[in-house]
């Protein structure tokens, strides 16, 4: 008897795909303070976003770290993944090479003009200084990594 396929219906994924851009300039960490728009907390994080359909890794990148800082580079490698079940999101860092520009505090494309800007402040913070970043464990490596071991770029996993 011949088996019947049933109309599959779109699942959406279990998580979002989020990029960071790992930018080290003189020894120095690249961070963006944003505060939180649903607790007013301030916090540091890596500048990148959301990886929008149709979008490469790679692309995501340079077009994040081209918003938030106004910089330019070549994504190098990817240094960690990070994954945060509890908000449904999955972080792929990616380190920066060949830094260009002057950095500056960009935009959140996302936001309207009327809303509080999320994103506050730019900073370059030496490795022994950092603020607090979450999750700690990035911090640390961060913190204790002579050079930034990473996976090099263009780099294609498969699955049978």
């Amino acid at each position: 008897m011949p088996r019947t396929h049933r109309k599959s219906v779109p699942i959406p994924p279990a998580f979002r795909l989020c990029v960071r851009c790992l930018c080290l300039r003189n020894g120095r960490l690249l961070l963006i303070r944003h505060v939180s728009p649903g607790t007013g907390r301030d916090f540091w994080a890596l500048p990148g976003g959301i990886v929008e359909k149709g979008e490469s890794l790679i692309d995501a990148a340079r077009r994040e770290l081209a918003e938030e800082t106004g910089l330019q580079g070549t994504p190098a490698g990817i240094a960690a993944l990070q994954e945060f079940p509890e908000i449904g999101l999955l972080e792929v860092v990616i380190v920066f090479s060949k830094l260009k520009g002057r950095a500056r505090l960009g935009y959140d494309p996302e936001q309207t003009p009327d809303q509080p800007r999320r994103m506050r402040e730019l900073r370059w913070f030496p490795r022994a200084a950092l603020p607090v970043l979450e999750p700690r464990a990035l911090a640390k490596a961060l913190a204790a990594a002579g050079k930034i071991e990473h996976i090099d770029l263009p780099h294609h996993l498969t699955c049978d």
